[in-house]
This record gives C-alpha cells, structure tokens and sequence, in this order.
C-alpha cells in the first residue's frame, strides 16, 4: 500500500542494521504515522499486546521476526530452550488470533534439528521473512478471486456503483501488505469498478474508523464512516449489496472468530439477503477445533471501554473518560459468526462455502493431516464427492493435485483455458510442475478425477502460471465425467460466456 505516494510494507527489517525489525505503531495513526524498532523478542510480545500491531497475519508475521530476534539474543548453548521459552511468551500475547501461534509453531519446527546457533539464526530470519512474503501474496490472491464475487454484483445491477459493508480493519494495515477484507477492494477499483464502502468506526478500539477510513484515504477508495449500530438500517434500505469482513481464527468447519460485532451484522445480512463473505489467509484456519465456541475470547482492560483516545485541540494524542467513575465493564474482543450465516469464504485458493466438506476438499494437504481423506493407492478414490464453489460459468476445473512420490504433492486453484478429452490446458495461481509424467487429481465441480499424466509445460504469464497437462491414462467413470464437462466449456466458450 502507499502513504503520502510512497510503498510501505507494515513490517520490515531495517536495512541499515542487523537484527532489527521495524514496524508502524498503529495506535499512533490516522493523526501520526510513527515507526518503532523491535531488537527483543520482548518487544514484539509488546507490540502484539499492546496493539500497536494488530490484525490477523501482522500478528503472525510480527511474533515470526520475534523468535527470530529471541534467537539472536539467546545463548548458544542454550537457543533451542531459549527459543521456546519466547514462543510460549508471544503466543500468551493474543490468545483468540490463530496466525499468533501457528507462526511461533512454524519457526520452531524449521530450527528443531538445527545444531549449529548461526545456522539457526539465519534459519529463522529466513522462515520469518518468507512468512512475510507469503502473507503478502495469499492477500493479492485473495484480491483477485474477491474481485469477481464484486465483479458479479457489478454486472447484475447494471454497472453502477457496488456498496459494500465492512467491520473492524481487515485491510493493508491488518496484514503484511493488501489486508484480506480490502484486497478486493482494491483489486476491483483496479479493475474499474465502480464502488463505495461503510466502514464500521468498530469500538471499542475503533479500527475502521482510525485505520480503515486512512487505508481508504490513501488509496482514493470511496468511503463514509458510519456508527457500529447503523449497519442494520442501511441494509434494511437497500444502501447495502454486500459484507466483507476479515477473520482472526476461523474453524476447518466454517465458523468465524472476528472483531466483536460480526456475528450482529452477519444476522443482519442474512435477514435482509445480503451475501456475507469472510476474507482470510490459509494460515487463519484452525484445524484442530471443530465448533466455533471452542475457540478463546480474548477479554482487554475495561479502560478501551471507558476512555476515547483522540487529537486535542493543541495537537496532542490524549484520552478522555467517557462514563462515571468505577463503572463495571466486560470488555471482549471477539464473537464467533457460525457458518450457517457466512455466504462464503474468500482464500488465497478461491472462494469456498463455510462448509466442512468444501474446506477440507479446498485444502486437501492440511485436511489430510487430521486423516479426514482417505486414500486408495497415490490418490483420492475414484467417485468421492466434494463440493465446490465455481468462481464462474466457464470455470469447471476448481482444483489440481499432483502427485509425484506417493504422498499429497503440489496443490494449485486453477481455471479451464482448453480442454478435451486427450488433455487440459489451464491457468493456476502456483506453478504446478516441470514437464514429466505424473499422477494427477483434478476436482471438477463436485467430482473427482484421478488419472496419469504428462505435464508438457508450466510457464508464467504475468501473475499467473499457464500449464498443459496431456491425459495418458483415465478411469472409464473419468472419462465420462470429464467428457461432461468438456462439453459445457465448449458450448460456454462458442456463446462467448466468461
């Protein structure tokens, strides 16, 4: 994102000096934009606290570059206990974030058989980093396949404008760069659709308001800010087309853990018909907990409550009380929106129903971890059902799976660009593989094909790779099944349907 014309990443080492992280104190902004110096973990223990960074995939990244910074100042002789010992101070900081431990978890698992101190430094500064970037990219892919839900909505009513309604700041300050709920937004204003945005001011801490309405600034996004409790009204007037929301820790069965006030708002949308959609990274999905009240609530001082921080007259940041003295306060940070209410999940692999079965067909290689697929030789079994959502009419190919060595090899969205019964060609997200024979699966709809391939190119176009695969082997029942689908994508393309 650009502040004042200039491209910032929220969270950065200092070029200058080693084994320094920098990152934007957002509890100064929209008045001052202030960066501090981490050089402890410690430091980011406090900033993840005390919500200078906030937001799902920051967070991650945050508490990634601080066990990276716990390496640096631990012993030698001891960096592996050190090292751990920070691990469970940074997790204890947001307990309802689901990126908090899961990037701890991950740094600790690349070091784990590293002997020698230096190597595990530089190890952990490297997994800190590509966590960064990846972050940054699942955000943009995110973009893009939240781009044609808005795309859809922008065409149905004619081409004039797209409202959409968000809570909290899901956006580029959230995350690493992007920010989930506002990646398609931006991807759609790119795109030249026309749009305008509610943003929730979001109290206690009030995000939208401070952030998100500053985000939008900096960006040229069309906005108006409007009070937690108007949502209802406006989608009862029909000012309302659509909500974007983010998510700091979403179940593997669909239910959402976000900003306290979601829930409300996904009640609203759906008394009024209104699509409600969950933008999130793979990495906010928790795939130990089935049922949405499992997952902690974090609980914040009472003073968010009872106290307004704002610009004085003179200039200054100050804060004032807003109720009597020794007033009583339950202050939560989050509810849980069940999936019965969520239209669909935004992902960086595409957009999915809030559904167990969906999500777990979307992400087979973490599904598969928890043994909820179960395999006949190298690949899935020839009929299992899985259902999926299209991201359009001629999109029939949803998903690949290539498997090189017997185990579950790489996974990429992809879209049909040709297709016949000797062979595919599509467009995907991730490179699939360098040319060769290879088992694939290919989730069609809601069928499942698994054949012998050859991959007889992968190369990139802009953002995107383009790959053929050509079919040496395929179940009858495959054939059948994809001759189907082969024709609906011929006749779509002769009528010019995209």
């Amino acid at each position: 994102m650009k502040v004042a014309g200039k491209h910032f990443r929220t969270i950065w080492p200092d070029p200058e000096t080693d084994g320094k992280i920098v990152i934007i104190d957002q509890r100064r902004l929209p008045h001052e934009f202030v960066t501090k110096t981490l050089v402890t973990a410690e430091d980011a223990f406090v900033a993840i606290r005390g919500m200078l960074v906030r937001g799902a995939g920051l967070i991650g990244v945050t508490a990634a570059y601080g066990m990276y910074l716990a390496a640096l100042n631990a012993r030698s002789s001891t960096i592996h206990k050190d090292m751990t010992a920070a691990g469970e101070r940074l997790k204890s900081a947001r307990p309802t974030a689901q990126n908090l431990a899961w990037a701890v978890d991950r740094v600790l698992a690349t070091v784990k058989n590293i002997k020698d101190p230096d190597d595990v430094r530089q190890a952990a500064f490297a997994v800190a980093s590509q966590m960064a970037n990846e972050d940054a990219r699942y955000c943009r892919q995110i973009g893009q396949h939240g781009r044609l839900l808005i795309g859809d909505i922008w065409q149905k009513k004619g081409k004039k404008r797209v409202n959409i309604l968000t809570h909290c700041n899901a956006g580029w300050l959230a995350f690493v760069d992007y920010g989930s709920a506002t990646a398609p937004i931006y991807a759609a204003r790119d795109a030249g659709i026309e749009l305008h945005v509610w943003v929730d001011e979001t109290r206690p801490w009030n995000q939208g308001a401070r952030l998100t309405c500053w985000e939008f600034q900096q960006e040229g996004i069309a906005h108006t800010l409007i009070t937690d409790n108007a949502g209802g009204h406006l989608m009862q007037e029909g000012l309302v087309d659509m909500v974007i929301v983010g998510s700091d820790r979403t179940t593997h069965t669909g239910d959402v853990a976000n900003k306290i006030g979601t829930y409300l708002k996904a009640l609203a949308a759906k008394d009024n018909n209104i699509p409600f959609y969950v933008a999130l990274p793979s990495s906010s999905f928790d795939w130990k907990l089935d049922k949405g009240k499992e997952i902690p609530i974090e609980e914040r001082s009472g003073d968010e409550i009872t106290t307004i921080a704002g610009l004085s007259k003179d200039g200054t940041i100050e804060s004032v009380r807003i109720t009597a003295a020794n007033t009583l306060t339950r202050n939560y940070g989050f509810d849980v929106t069940p999936a019965r209410l969520v239209t669909a999940l935004i992902t960086e692999r595409g957009v999915v129903e809030a559904e167990r079965s969906a999500i777990h067909a979307m992400y087979p290689d973490q599904a598969s971890a928890l043994g909820q697929f179960k395999r006949q030789g190298k690949v899935m079994a020839h009929g299992e059902k899985r259902k999926f959502d299209r991201w359009d009419s001629s999109h029939l190919l949803n998903y690949i799976i290539l498997d090189e060595d017997g185990t579950r090899g790489r996974y990429a969205m992809a879209r049909t660009l040709d297709v016949s019964l000797n062979g595919i060609r599509m467009e995907s997200v991730e490179a699939l593989a360098s040319e060769g024979m290879i088992e694939v699966t290919l989730g069609v709809e809601e069928d499942l094909i698994d054949l012998i391939g050859r991959i007889t190119f992968c190369k990139p176009e802009g953002d995107r790779f383009v790959s053929g695969v050509e079919f040496i082997k395929m179940s009858a029942e495959g054939r059948r099944v994809f001759r189907r689908y082969a024709e609906v994508f011929k006749r779509q393309a002769t009528e010019g349907i995209k």
